[in-house]
This record gives structure tokens, sequence and C-alpha cells, in this order.
């Protein structure tokens, strides 16, 4: 079933697999994103009707400035032949209808009880700018809002009706109700036929995927905020803790949860993993900590990050190069490439480590302390799996040696943490990176079970994984950080059959690492 909300978080499927209608490729390349928003905690409570009226209002009042912004943009490109066909404003235009909505929750001054939260801003510049530079783009954000309502809109009417006891003629729900919509399915179908005809040539089709993708993850940081929001509410106006450590737990309950609810811990704590899994974990692995560790040093004295500058004790780069010659041997810088989404995590955290050095405490910290918690767990898992040695070659990535106590020591990262000269605007940029990360995670664990599964539809599955591979960096190069690059060059890595289902298992390795590992044991 739709929501009002169809989008989330996921990598776009291969283009040759891509199908050649738009609404088709659409629903395929946001299929993970868009389960991603719907098993969000604010809209798994609001389905299960546990929804207050003030938090219904925080809703409806984030919505208004979302549609005030998408259906300023679509007005402005109504004409422009991109989006043209799919201008409806007499049958899908919502912001008249939440008008009437918030009058009836907030009065007649209703405009002046309203504020846009710091997500939904962040929401609407980013409509803002599509509808001002690239309106082509506009067609993402609308057929997921619209059609998301549209079908979502009776079900969540019924429930918010139930639960907030509202009038059974109305009132307070106008948003999901679409009086000019005589027959929804015929009105989708004509949507969708419409979209089908829109000119998505040279790469355009590409990029609305990606912004579908890219709008359900707005959504899921807009319904995270909702629901701290929500919780301050309901403790009196609580702050967020003045605690760093405190706060960000707080503040990525969410993002761990979307990330625990996957079906990759699931199997891989029944261990199933292959060595060829593991080894492309390790090798994405290897890119990540090789830019996060970079980073770190160029800003060990920078005030905002020193007091966890814990290199001994810590990095991971080291640690990844011994698992990598283990796996593949001495040449296995020649093996190895950065699929494209690690190499969207890769260059935010250079980034970060360039312009907003202070937000290395967010990457850091999810890293470092995952990995701590999680690793003589994850260890024994791989161990028993991959039937690895005991003495440890293989999974040296989840061995700390100078770590002598996990616990005592993440109580002084914890407090040395805590005790960063920063102001509220800083901690609360902070912990948007956190959720970023998380993001990031996510995006990488998509994009290979993507890729692996493509494969498999296509009847590709290869005796070794050079054509994977060659696959993971068509859509962008590999990237080494650091003075030693090497051109990508094929791997006689055997894949065993069945990969496409087992590699959902892998991806679980690093789930795990930051969830269970991250807040099992950290906290």
């Amino acid at each position: 079933m739709e929501t009002s909300m169809e989008i989330t978080t996921a990598t776009i499927s291969q283009t040759d697999s891509m199908p050649a209608d738009l609404s088709e490729a659409l629903k395929l390349a946001t299929k993970d994103s868009h389960e991603l928003a719907e098993n969000s905690e604010f809209m798994k409570n609001f389905q299960k009707g546990q929804v207050t009226r003030d938090q219904f209002k925080l809703l409806l009042d984030s919505l208004y400035f979302i549609y005030t912004a998408l259906e300023e943009e679509i007005e402005r490109n109504k004409d422009h032949p991109a989006f043209a066909p799919l201008y409806f404003p007499s049958e899908l235009h919502r912001k008249e209808a939440l008008v009437q909505d918030l009058e009836y929750f907030h009065g007649p001054g209703w405009r002046s009880h309203i504020e846009c939260p710091r997500a939904t801003k962040k929401y609407v510049s980013r409509i803002q700018q599509v509808g001002r530079q690239e309106p082509e783009l506009l067609v993402a954000h609308s057929y997921i809002r619209y059609m998301g309502d549209l079908s979502g809109g009776q079900v969540l009417k019924k429930v918010a009706q139930k639960a907030l006891q509202l009038p059974s003629t109305g009132e307070g729900v106008a948003f999901f109700t679409f009086d000019r919509v005589t027959n929804a399915t015929k009105f989708k179908q004509l949507y969708r036929s419409r979209m089908n005809t829109l000119d998505t040539t040279n790469g355009i089709k590409e990029k609305i995927l990606e912004e579908a993708n890219r709008a359900f993850q707005l959504n899921v940081e807009v319904f995270a905020e909702l629901q701290q929001l929500k919780t301050q509410n309901q403790t009196q106006g609580v702050s967020m803790p003045s605690d760093l450590s405190e706060a960000l737990k707080l503040a990525t309950k969410d993002s761990h949860e979307l990330a625990e609810n996957s079906d990759f811990m699931r199997n891989f704590q029944k261990g199933q993993v292959t060595r060829d899994q593991f080894k492309l974990l390790l090798d994405s692995l290897y890119f990540i900590y090789t830019a996060l560790e970079e980073e770190i040093e160029r800003n060990k004295d920078h005030p905002a990050f020193a007091p966890l500058y814990f290199p001994l004790e810590l990095h991971r780069k080291d640690a990844l190069v011994q698992d990598l010659e283990y796996f593949h041997g001495p040449g296995w810088q020649s093996h190895i490439e950065c699929p494209r989404a690690t190499k969207k995590y890769v260059s935010r955290i250079q980034q970060v480590g360039r312009q907003e050095p202070e937000l290395l405490v967010a990457h850091s910290y999810i890293r470092y302390m995952g990995d701590l918690s999680g690793g003589q767990v994850l260890k024994k898992v791989a161990q028993k799996a991959l039937q690895l040695p005991s003495t440890g070659e293989g999974v040296a990535f989840f061995t700390f040696d100078r770590v002598t106590n996990a616990t005592k020591f993440k109580q002084l990262y914890r407090s040395r943490m805590n005790t960063l000269d920063i102001t509220n605007g800083i901690k609360e940029k902070i912990l948007e990176e956190a959720n970023r990360a998380f993001q990031l995670n996510v995006e990488l664990f998509h994009e290979l079970q993507t890729l692996t599964s493509s494969s498999e539809r296509n009847g590709a599955v290869h005796s070794n994984d050079t054509e994977t591979r060659r696959r993971i960096v068509a859509q962008g190069q590999s990237v080494l950080t650091g003075a030693n690059q090497h051109p990508p060059k094929h791997s006689d890595d055997l894949l065993t059959h069945g990969q496409g289902l087992r590699f959902a298992v892998l991806i679980g390795l690093v789930v795990v690492t930051l969830t269970v590992a991250y807040y099992q044991y950290v906290w």
C-alpha cells in the first residue's frame, strides 16, 4: 500500500535493467527508500493510531510549508515541457486544503502559531532549488507527494479521524480528501501515462530517480525531527540533553531503527556470508576509513576534534590492510575498486574534514564506537561462517589490541566528547551529520545489494567478480585517497552461485556494526 510518503533512500538500479516507463522505473528505484520512510517511528506510530492532536498539528504545519513551496514551483513551471503534462492544480494541489485544516486546529490566527522546523526548511529549500534550476526534477517531487497522498489518503484520513475523534464530515482532514478526483485508480493511471510521455533522454531519467530517493530521505528527516519535537512536547519542553553523547543517542534513534528493521541484520545473525561477499565489504570499508583517518590526521590539533584523537587505539586502516592482504594476497590494491555509494560517503567525509572539521565528531563517534562495541561479536560470527583461523587472520578490523577495557575506553571517549566547547548551533549540526552518516551507510548497502540482484535478474551470474566490479564503477571512477592511487584492474575472486540472496547478509555486517554494535553495546 502506498502511504502519504512514497520515498526513502535506495540507489538507482542499473541503467541496462531500468524499465523504459518512468513510472515503473521510479517504483523500482525507490522501493527501499519507500520502506525506510514507511518504517520511521513517526509514521509507524501514526499508522497504528498512536497520534495526538498536537502531533498531528505538527505534521500539518510542516506539510503546509512543503506544499506551499512545491505548488509555487509548479506554478512557475506549469508551461515547461519537462513538467507541463503533469499540471493538475484542481485535482491535486493541497495548499488550500491544508489551510482549512490549520484553521480548524489552530483557529483563525493559525499563521502566527506555526513555525517551520529545520528539516522542513531543508526540504523546502531543495524544492525551491529544483524549481528554479532543474524544473525537470519537479517530476520526482510531484509524483512522490501527490501519488502517495492520493493513494494513502483515505486510509490515513480514517486513522486520524478515529484517533483524534474528528467529525465524520471531514473537518481537520481536508488534506487527505481529493474532491476533484472521482476515481483515484483511473486518475493515477492517467498521471503515470502522462509522466511516461515526458522526454527523459540524456540522463534525465537517472536524475529524476536520484531526486526521488533524495526526496524520500528529506521526508525521513522531517519524520525524525517531528518525532523528536513530539518527544520534547510530551516531556513538557525538556530540551535536548546537554551532553553531546546523550544528544546523539536521542537524535539518531530513528536512523538506528531504520537500519535495525532491515532483513540484512537478521540474515547475518544466521551466519550466511561468503568469503567473496566479505571481501567486498572490506574493500568499501578500506576507502571509508582511509578517508576518515586522513581527515582526522588533518584536524588532529583542531579544538573541535583534538580531544577525540586516539589513533593508536582506534584507527582501522592498517587493520584493514592486513585483512585485505589475507583475502586478496600481496597485490590487493590492484583488486579493489570503489562503488558509487562508497565514493559518495568518502566525498562527504573529505568535505567535512576540509570545510567543517567539527562535524568529524559525528563520523568518528558512529564508526569507531560501533566497531569497538560490536567487534568481538562480529568477529566470532565471521570466523565461524568463513572458517577463519582462531588466531585472528582476516578479522583484524574487528580487533582492538590497544584497548584493554572497551567499557572504560568508551566512557573516556564519551566524556572527552562531552567536554568539547561547541555552541548549540554546532551541536545541532553534529546531530544532523550523524543522521547523514547513517544514511550514507544505508545507500551503500542498497547499492551493493542492487548491483548484485540486478546481475542475477539479467542472468549474469559470473564465475568471477570482474563484471560485477565493472558494474559497480560504471557510474563513478574508483577513488583511492592518499598518495598511492591505483587504476582499476580485473579481479580473479570467485563469486558463488546465489550471490544476490546472500549478499544481503554482507550488508548486514555493516548494519550490525552501526546498529546492534553501536546501540546495544555502546549505550
